[in-house]
């Protein structure tokens, strides 16, 4: 009897333990304030990048942006406008309209420099979009860029928002600072 009453006693008081699952948690970057520095190639364009991010042009100067950090990636497409521009601006709503099936608000900016010829367009996807910003810059005449975003993982709006943020301000300097040559 007094051999029962160690073992009752044990198996009474020692399950209190409860496990839980763990939390979903995200990596919180630590963002530096940037530094530009000007890019210039052979290209028919240039403009100020983020010192962190590598740059890659292609023959055609279509360029990749690597933030090795954010594990980002900047498409830039090169096309030259030959009497289609209204053909290429549609192929590029046509890409926004297929960007956009999985986000709740598109916000849309504009940027003009009448003296430099630069006509930019601006899309920012509130979503958990494959490309969370795109943009076209152009001059009208001859020649029209064309940029995406992209991050290495999973569409994950909430969890991306500090790197989308991080990202829409180099791609703003991208734009305020391009320049035909």
């Amino acid at each position: 009897m007094y051999r029962l009453i160690p073992i009752l006693f044990f198996f009474l008081f020692s399950c209190e333990q409860y496990n839980l699952p763990k939390k979903k948690a995200y990596l919180a970057h630590q963002f530096k304030v940037p530094t530009y520095k000007s890019i210039t190639n052979n290209c028919p364009y240039s403009f100020q990048l983020n010192s962190i991010s590598k740059i890659n042009f292609d023959s055609n100067c279509n360029a990749k942006i690597n933030n090795e950090l954010l594990e980002a990636d900047l498409f830039i497409s090169n096309i030259k406008i030959k009497n289609n521009l209204e053909l290429i601006k549609n192929d590029f709503n046509l890409k926004i309209a297929d960007n956009s099936n999985k986000v709740s608000n598109i916000v849309t900016s504009e940027f003009n420099n009448y003296e430099n010829k630069v006509y930019a367009l601006y899309y920012s996807f509130v979503g958990d979009a494959p490309s969370n910003i795109q943009f076209y810059i152009t001059d009208s005449i001859s020649n029209f860029v064309t940029g995406s975003l992209y991050f290495n993982s999973k569409p994950n709006y909430d969890s991306l928002l500090p790197s989308i943020s991080y990202m829409k301000n180099d791609i703003k300097k991208i734009i305020e600072t391009f320049q035909w040559k």
